[in-house]
């Protein structure tokens, strides 16, 4: 099982091609939330629905089941080239609201011509009928939607907000390390903190879930280094993590992963290692990494949080060390803790990557940005005033073909080009 999306899910439209899908077929992966093989285009639009009002997916249309198992994909019995138009022409006209279609691209494997459907549930006007009905995808079936999740789904419909980055106190590291959840952090606040942040949407079944014990041992064992001892052997920090606080406080002892007894709940765990322990005052030079999780909106949605702190006692942090920090928090959230929930919280891995926000943050009152970051890597500065934080999304599709140090430079150029640095340029990332 992959552990993080195949570039199927996530890839441009205009990249996919016949080596792509062939390496999606070799993995053998059964029919689920978010994977479909059809023979013909005839139930199509009904898996694309039960798809849209729920996680997305993507159907690929000319693959037989497996005769041996039903669930998996089987030989490749092809689709005619006018296939292509006549599915799109049914789903614009027989879905309501009508008009929208996903992404249907054809590939031709072997002188044989498949069809890749992708939905994109954030492109969908939700609730979308079919034939009347809302139907929703559980665990590899269509089925139609209760009166519960209709009313859940309407909500969305009309109260689905555009989330900016740093807008959304949620994913603000400053409001994030308030004292209700840093009590220990309250008279020694960081004096930088670096985050990556997202939100993945749960779909019906999220109402009901918590945070159960194996879910927090899936998180910290993904964020561990068990050099290839059982599951949750080892709580140590893994080598790319270790090495940022290795850096900026050698000799210094590294803890490893606690979970937070006084602020946990069944839909929220904060763990947090690196210098020091969780119940002791941060040292005047200190680095801890924190991940928190919260089931949020009544369960109906994931947040996750990775957090870096710093304690700079008076130094300004090196350019190379906090691009590095960046992305390894990028990397940590998007190839260890969100597979991780995601397989525990909805029984796949595979599921596009949300969209992944980036910040960086001074949340000391006695030092700002400006003087906590040497930034000298930027070149001249134009504006004036302190630096206070910066927020930007990832590149999307940057994530999708898995090049998390493109997306994490391109995010950080553009929240230098917001500081005011005009020409910004950058150190190599390590990894």
């Amino acid at each position: 099982m992959p552990t993080y999306p195949h570039r199927l899910f996530t890839a441009p439209a205009s990249a996919i091609n016949a080596d792509m899908v062939r390496s999606f077929l070799e993995l053998r992966l059964e029919e689920s939330f978010t994977i479909d093989y059809k023979r013909n285009i005839d139930a199509v639009p009904d898996t694309v629905a039960a798809m849209a009002n729920s996680y997305g997916g993507v159907v690929l249309i000319g693959v037989d089941n497996d005769p041996k198992d039903q669930n998996l994909p089987g030989p490749l019995r092809g689709v005619q080239p006018s296939d292509k138009d006549r599915l799109v022409s049914k789903m614009v006209t027989v879905f309501d609201p009508p008009g929208w279609c996903p992404d249907v691209i054809p590939v031709t494997i072997d002188a044989t011509t498949l069809l890749v459907v992708r939905v994109d549930p954030g492109s969908v006007p939700r609730p979308l009928l079919h034939k009347g009905t809302a139907k929703v995808r559980v665990d590899g079936r269509n089925d139609t939607a209760d009166r519960r999740l209709l009313r859940l789904l309407f909500q969305e419909s009309a109260d689905r907000p555009a989330v900016l980055p740093g807008a959304d106190p949620r994913f603000s590291p400053d409001q994030y390390l308030a004292p209700q959840y840093r009590q220990i952090y309250r008279q020694h606040p960081p004096d930088v903190v670096i985050r990556a942040s997202c939100s993945r949407a749960l779909g019906r079944d999220g109402a009901r879930l918590r945070l159960r014990g194996g879910t927090i041992d899936a998180l910290t064992s993904a964020l561990s280094d068990r050099q290839g001892l059982p599951f949750g052997v080892s709580k140590h920090l893994p080598p790319a993590l270790a090495g940022l606080a290795t850096r900026f406080g050698p000799g210094q002892r590294l803890g490893a992963w606690e979970v937070d007894p006084l602020h946990g709940s069944s839909r929220f765990v904060w763990i947090s290692a690196g210098h020091g322990r969780l119940a002791s005052e941060p040292a005047a030079a200190a680095v801890r990494m924190e991940c928190a999780v919260e089931l949020a909106g009544g369960g109906s949605s994931v947040d996750v949080h990775f957090d870096v702190l710093y304690w700079l006692a008076g130094q300004r942090l090196a350019g190379d060390l906090w691009v590095q920090t960046a992305y390894e928090a990028v990397a940590t959230l998007v190839r260890r803790a969100l597979p991780a929930l995601t397989r525990e919280l909805t029984g796949t891995a595979d599921l596009a990557t949300p969209p992944i926000e980036l910040h960086i943050s001074g949340c000391s009152e006695r030092r700002t940005l400006s003087n906590s970051l040497n930034t000298e890597m930027l070149g001249e500065r134009t504006g004036l005033g302190p630096l206070s934080r910066g927020s930007e999304y990832l590149d999307e599709e940057l994530v999708g073909m898995d090049d998390l140090k493109g997306a994490t430079l391109e995010a950080l150029h553009n929240i230098a080009l917001d500081w005011r640095f005009l020409r910004p340029g950058f150190p190599e990332i390590h990894g």
